[in-house]
């Protein structure tokens, strides 16, 4: 892609050279990692929480807090992005 002076910007000549994002690359290495991770992690694990107690694997544990989490990124993410567009909105009503 070619920027406003025509040139091009120096992500898209990586990007065109590697074939692949290097967000994409990244991704790809923290969800290994993850897998080994959960994999290694498979002994029971006790979990209280309020009134819930329960023995699960701890792979399970694992799992569920990276889902938790992700949902909750994604969630804040989205939050911001909201708000951007909505201010970007006023300020060109206004302005």
């Amino acid at each position: 892609m070619a920027d406003e002076t025509g040139g091009e910007r120096s992500g898209d000549a990586e990007y065109k050279e590697s074939g692949l994002p290097i967000g994409l690359i990244i991704t790809g290495v923290v969800a290994v990692a993850a897998v080994i991770f959960i994999v290694q992690n498979s002994e029971d694990a006790a979990v209280e929480f309020l009134v819930f107690n329960a023995t699960v694997p701890l792979s399970l544990v694992i799992v569920v807090s990276m889902a938790l989490g992700a949902v909750l990124g994604w969630f804040v993410a989205y939050m911001r992005r909201r708000r951007k567009r909505r201010d970007v909105s006023t300020r060109h009503e206004h302005g």
